[in-house]
């Protein structure tokens, strides 16, 4: 084969290789914005990742042909073991010795004592057998010293920087400084060496925003409000003034991330983008808040929060988010529990956020603990109400949301709700619903007595919207097919402005 079928087979391997990587930064990322254990990657990159590194393996190989033998330089200096023609079980090739005054004087020296044992026929003259090599102290790393046995000079590597000193018998070792210091040695002066800088915290960036700023981030939070959330927005007309801003931040906010479902969709990985998206909102509140040192966001919504609603609870704005994170990927619930639960994340935390809106302006601390009872009742009929009314539109798309336990009981599955198969037990299906929908709609009103005048109007929307869709649901004799449910209240502003000369909800 030519080489440039193998050049092929390396590029596309590494490119594999590429994408191998970024698949597995992808699940990793996923798991953790879910908070899953990362257990091990897919079958699937695995064995991509092997069979990549095989090619390229394989055309790594015939690319770069043959193995080349490294040829000696001719010019180099001999070893310590050719120098001394002794066996080579001792080997001092390395810097340091090159580094060394004192090598030049014990290569002189060694050359001298085997030249001498060449010529006497491997017997020393008593010349030789009197004079010793004593410890030569180095300047730089390394000392080298000769044992009692004068025939056989055997050199050793002393503790670098010792205390000792001393000098040499032989005329050869004038070459040394008999007077070197021995003080520690300075790395501060190696190449290489670098002082630690110390890199100073960076204070959070403040925000600074203009009138202008604030008056284009309140237009377009109303548009976004007005045209995507028509029911709270009527029921923030019947709010007093000095509220309003600030609760349509609040549904501004909340708006954009229902939106985030509708906005992924048509892409490829929607659950990562959309997981990203969450998560931007999540840093985004809580640098708002004063939980984060990352810069706020230059983005309308963030803007109105600072502005508007500087003192929100980010325990419920981070409530609709990790809601909001959790249903990710249009599965559905398992129990009407878990769909209960996501009503008070959601509608639930909404509604509280309205109601602490308003106790601050009539001089309320915090909202009564009724307050807070009645808005998580409300959610949960408000979250199992709204499924029902929407199973329409979202089976249009093939998204079934009704929970697992009640189509269990049933005796559906999410395949024959979508096809239309055993009507009966589906209408079934939507009177447990309603029911339990009820039940709840009926808990939040028990607390009516302890509840403030004032905070009725948070608490009067969804529950005019829940009265609706029961209403219409029973129109429909709980018919989930029936178009009817999607239409929305015509007397919605009515019954608000009569809830509120009441002071009822």
């Amino acid at each position: 084969m030519s080489k440039t079928f193998y050049n092929v087979i390396t590029l596309a391997s590494l490119a594999s290789l590429l994408h191998c990587a970024y698949s597995a930064a992808q699940h990793r990322s996923y798991l953790r914005l879910t908070e899953q254990p990362f257990v091990s990657l897919p079958a699937d990159v695995l064995a991509q990742t092997i069979i990549s590194l095989v090619a390229l393996i394989y055309g790594a190989t015939h690319v770069a042909g043959a193995f080349q033998h490294i040829k000696s330089d001719p010019n180099r200096d001999r070893s310590w073991d050719e120098a001394a023609s002794c066996m080579s079980f001792i080997t001092f090739e390395h810097r340091g010795k090159a580094m060394s005054p004192a090598h030049a004087v014990v290569r002189q020296r060694t050359e001298e004592v085997a030249l001498v044992r060449f010529l006497s026929g491997l017997h020393f003259p008593r010349r030789l057998s009197t004079k010793r090599l004593n410890t030569c102290k180095s300047n730089n790393y390394s000392n080298i010293c000769s044992l009692t046995t004068p025939r056989i000079p055997r050199f050793c590597s002393a503790l670098p920087y010792s205390n000792q000193t001393s000098t040499t018998s032989t005329s050869s070792s004038s070459t040394v400084s008999s007077n070197s210091s021995s003080s520690q040695p300075d790395f501060s002066h190696l190449p290489g060496a670098r002082q630690p800088k110390t890199k100073p915290t960076k204070p959070a960036r403040v925000l600074e925003i203009t009138h202008k700023q604030a008056q284009d981030a309140f237009d377009h939070c109303l548009e976004l409000v007005r045209t995507r959330d028509k029911d709270n927005y009527q029921a923030v007309l019947t709010m007093p003034k000095g509220n309003r801003p600030e609760l349509i931040a609040l549904l501004a906010f909340n708006v954009e991330l229902a939106m985030v479902r509708e906005k992924i969709r048509p892409q490829f990985n929607a659950d990562t983008t959309g997981l990203y998206r969450l998560q931007f909102w999540r840093d985004a509140i809580k640098s708002i808040y004063g939980e984060s040192t990352m810069p706020v966001p230059r983005q309308p919504v963030a803007i109105a929060l600072c502005a508007f609603a500087p003192r929100a609870s980010l325990p419920l704005l981070d409530s609709l988010v990790v809601a909001r994170q959790q249903s990710i990927g249009d599965r559905p619930f398992k129990t009407v529990g878990d769909l209960s639960a996501y009503g008070k994340a959601t509608t639930g935390a909404l509604v509280c956020l309205q109601a602490e809106s308003l106790a601050r302006e009539c001089a309320v601390i915090t909202p009564p603990h009724g307050v807070v009872k009645a808005a998580n009742e409300l959610g949960a009929a408000y979250g199992i109400m709204n499924l029902v009314r929407s199973s329409l539109p979202l089976m249009a798309q093939g998204i079934v949301l009704l929970p697992a336990d009640l189509l269990t009981l049933h005796s559906l599955t999410a395949d024959k709700v979508y096809n239309k198969k055993n009507r009966d037990a589906v209408v079934a299906l939507v009177k447990d619903l309603v029911q339990v929908a009820s039940s709840h709609l009926a808990a939040s009103r028990t607390v009516y007595p302890s509840i403030p005048r004032a905070l009725c109007p948070s608490l009067a929307a969804p529950a005019s919207v829940i009265e609706y869709i029961i209403r219409n649901v029973k129109k429909a004799k709980y018919d989930l097919y029936d178009p009817r449910l999607q239409r929305r209240s015509p007397f919605l502003m009515w019954s608000l402005l009569y809830k509120h000369v009441l002071g009822r909800y």
